[in-house]
This record gives C-alpha cells, sequence and structure tokens, in this order.
C-alpha cells in the first residue's frame, strides 16, 4: 500500500514541475511578443487619412515652399512662381501617412546627413494636425532614407518606394510639374508650328462651329479631327524625362539659339505656352525642350524628353488631313470618259438595267465577275492618296499624263487631271484648277495602274 502512495506521490511532483516549466517558457513568449509588438509599434512613425492633408511645407536648401490644396489641386501659395507637380505632392502625403521604420540608428545626426546644412523637411498638415519628417542622406544601396520626425529623438532608415528614391527629394525641380502643357484637352483653342522661321502649320479652333481648321488655303481638304486631337491628348499629358536649367540665359547651351523647332499653344482663356526644341542626343533618343509661358521668356524651364514622344513639332498640314480622296461613284454617274496614253475611253450607265456600254459593246454589271473587275478598273483613278499638299507652287495645267471627265446623273461634270511633277509624282487638278494635291504615279504605271485594270476588264467581260 504504501508503495502505491509513494509512486502516486512522485508523478504528482513529476505533474507539478512540468507545470511549472510550462508556466515559465509561456510567461517567456509572451514578454517576447509584447517587446516584438512594442518595437513593430516603435518602428510605426506616422498614421493618417492622406486625404485629410490640405497643406505642404517644404525646406530644402533650394529654398522654402508652402502648397495649398484648393479646388483639389496642389497650388504654390509661397515661394515662388511655378506650378506644383501634382503627383509629386499627391505621393507625398500617400507615402508618409503609413510611413514605416525598417530600424532606428545610434550616433550623431551629421553621421546620416542629419546636420542644419543638409537637412531638408517636409510638413504636412490638415484637419488640426501636423506630421514633420526631416529627412537626411539614402543608404549607399538607395534602399533607404534617414530620417527624424516631431516627438521622437531616434534616428530611422525608412524604405525608398522608387529606386531613384523621388518620394524624398524635396529640391525645387522634383516640386516643379513635369507636364510639357499646363492645359487640359477641351482648353487648347490653337496650335502653332514653326521651322525655319516660319509656320508650316496652324491649327485654329472656333468654338461657334466646334470645329478644327487648317488656313484658308486649305479649306477644299477634309480635316481629320482625330489626329488632331490624338496629337492635343500626347501635349497634354506628356511629362519631361528630366528637369535641368531654369531661367536660362545662355540660349547656345541647349541649341535655343538655332532651334528646330517652336510650338505655341494656345488657350480659350487667351494664355499660351511656348515649346522650343533645341538640340537632340548624338542618338536622337532625347530632345531638349525651352518651355515659358506667354512673353515671360526669361522665366524658362529646361526640360528633355523622349524624341519619339514629341514627333509633333515635325507636323505638316498633311497631317491632319483626310489623305484618301475619292472621285464620284459609278453610281451617281451618267458616264465617264478617259484620255490616256493617247486613247480615250468613253463609258456609259444604264443603272436600272445594270450595264454599262463602251464603244457600242455591253458591260454586263448583274455578273458579279464583271462588276468587280469593272468597280476594280474604276477605282484604280477615281479613289487616289495624297502624298504630299504643296500650296506655295503654281504648276501649269500642260500635256496631262491622264484625264478623266466625269458626267453627273443631273448634267455637271467633273474633270480629274494628272500633270507630271517629276520623282514619279504627278500634280491633281480638278475642273482646271491645280488642288495643292501631290500623289504618286502610280495609277500610271504598274499592276495597279488603270491600264492593268482594264486589261483584266476586257477578258472578264468579254471586250475588246
Amino acid at each position: 500500500m504504501k508503495k502505491h502512495i509513494i509512486a502516486f506521490l512522485i508523478l504528482l511532483l513529476a505533474a507539478g514541475g512540468s507545470v511549472g516549466v510550462f508556466m515559465k517558457v509561456r510567461d517567456k513568449k509572451e514578454k517576447e511578443t509584447k517587446q516584438q509588438e512594442k518595437e513593430i509599434a516603435d518602428l510605426n512613425l506616422f498614421r493618417f487619412d492622406s486625404q485629410s492633408i490640405d497643406k505642404i511645407e517644404i525646406t530644402n536648401p533650394d529654398g522654402s515652399y508652402t502648397v495649398v490644396s484648393e479646388d483639389d489641386k496642389w497650388v504654390l501659395a509661397e515661394g515662388g512662381d511655378f506650378v506644383p507637380d501634382q503627383d509629386y505632392m499627391d505621393l507625398i502625403c500617400t507615402y508618409f501617412s503609413s510611413l514605416t521604420a525598417m530600424a532606428t540608428h545610434s550616433g550623431e545626426p551629421e553621421v546620416y546627413g542629419l546636420n542644419q546644412e543638409n537637412i531638408s523637411t517636409i510638413t504636412m498638415s490638415g484637419g488640426g494636425q501636423s506630421y514633420t519628417v526631416n529627412i537626411g542622406d539614402a543608404s549607399p544601396t538607395k534602399e533607404c532614407y534617414y530620417v527624424t520626425v516631431d516627438g521622437r529623438s531616434e534616428i530611422f532608415s525608412v524604405p525608398t518606394v522608387y529606386e531613384s528614391g523621388s518620394n524624398f527629394s524635396t529640391h525645387k525641380m522634383m516640386l516643379k510639374s513635369k507636364l510639357l502643357v499646363e492645359y487640359g484637352d477641351s482648353d487648347v483653342n490653337q496650335i502653332t508650328v514653326i521651322r525655319d522661321d516660319k509656320v508650316v502649320c496652324d491649327l485654329t479652333y472656333d468654338e461657334k462651329t466646334e470645329a478644327w481648321s487648317l488656313p484658308e488655303e486649305y479649306d477644299t481638304f477634309q480635316l481629320d479631327t482625330t489626329a488632331v486631337t490624338s496629337m492635343i491628348n500626347v501635349m497634354t499629358r506628356l511629362e519631361a524625362e528630366q528637369m535641368l536649367d531654369e531661367d536660362l540665359t545662355d540660349m547656345s547651351k541647349y541649341g535655343f539659339d538655332d532651334p528646330y523647332a517652336e510650338v505655341i499653344v494656345k488657350s480659350k482663356d487667351g494664355s499660351e505656352r511656348h515649346l522650343i526644341a533645341g538640340d537632340f542626343s548624338n542618338d536622337n533618343v532625347y530632345a531638349n525642350f525651352l518651355v515659358y509661358d506667354g512673353e515671360n521668356k526669361d522665366k524658362n524651364q529646361v526640360e528633355v524628353y523622349f524624341r519619339s514622344d514629341v514627333d509633333f513639332i515635325d507636323s505638316e498640314p498633311i497631317d491632319f488631313i483626310n489623305t484618301t480622296l475619292y472621285n464620284p461613284t459609278m453610281y451617281d454617274l451618267k458616264g465617264f470618259s478617259i484620255d490616256y496614253n493617247d486613247q480615250k475611253y468613253e463609258f456609259t450607265f444604264d443603272h436600272e438595267q445594270k450595264k454599262c456600254f463602251y464603244n457600242e459593246q455591253t458591260i454586263q454589271m448583274a455578273v458579279s465577275s464583271v462588276l468587280t473587275a469593272l468597280t476594280n478598273y474604276y477605282n484604280s483613278f477615281s479613289i487616289y492618296t495624297v502624298e504630299e499638299i504643296d500650296t506655295d507652287i503654281k504648276p501649269e495645267l500642260k500635256d496631262p499624263l491622264f484625264t478623266a471627265e466625269y458626267e453627273m446623273i443631273d448634267g455637271t461634270k467633273i474633270v480629274y487631271q494628272l500633270v507630271d511633277a517629276g520623282n514619279e509624282q504627278c500634280y491633281v487638278f480638278i475642273d482646271g484648277e491645280y488642288t495643292g494635291e501631290i500623289i504618286n504615279d502610280d495609277c500610271l504605271i504598274g499592276n495597279s495602274s488603270v491600264g492593268n485594270y482594264f486589261d483584266i476588264l476586257k477578258s472578264v467581260a468579254n471586250i475588246k
């Protein structure tokens, strides 16, 4: 009996020991967890609603700037005369609203670039609260920046969002808007392109007709409004890749003394933006631009863009014109005649009977293959593509290479003629007047020529 009691007591003592060990382990883990939670909490520097911020004050070696929110737009209240970068201001608010440090550091502030000579300070305020961060140096790998915050004595390392560390770069060029044009799409009402001191393209918006137009010498052309709006969409969204000098005086530094082009963009409110294209990089990847508003050329900014993004500096009127043009369709005609290669060909239509007559021979338009051959032949000279537009020259209507005379159903006539322009091109004349259009002579030679399509028509329609 005593043996059983002794064994039981031994087991009870062993169990008690296990419980004691367990309690000690649990207490240790709880202490470690609390310590970890405290450490994590200590690294949480800011927690606020980024949308509540309506004022940002920035001080850096360049100067001091105050930006305020007005009608959902950041506006510079103090510190100069420039448009703030809207995205950058939003980035500041968003990034710092949940700022969490990676670690704390000890040592003198100067070691981390937090001495008064180099320090940059950002203070965000709104809703009766303010939050200040002092920014020092970046780590050698640019993975973090060293900062201090108001109310805390420690030095913290905080991660960068972008490899460039742009969320910590508070110098003036970072604060300035990178937009090429500070207008909305619907604000623009004139775009003028100048090259070699000559206006080469001038687009104007008429608010009464709500239409874009070129100068009156292009009134006979149909404007491609899609091309205009596409160019404006690029202009109003394009941002600089780099911001270089401001208030430049030596125009030869970036080639602005002999610019490649100048573009003037005017707004409905009467303001205007000047964009001067200077030098390009040796590989033609980048283009330098001098940008300024109105007559304030001395208050300028040098900006760098991808050359491929600013092709509007090469604009010509033809870029905004529908270049595929159409003479009347067969179904609008009583007949037509062609004078080509010293031969004349005459055709008349009976649309009700679906017949076409050529040299007293009948072409059965009701036969699908015949209609296709006739249509291809007719379109080979009645649909044409403009390669160039030159309204300054005055070519003479002499020795036309090709003449097509269209007689409309109402009896009116249209005469379409091509005159040799050299370089395998032709001037286009309609009713004896030069249209300003220059086309390739494809319709006169080769597989797409009038003669080739006529041979196919003769074979399919069995005519001579």
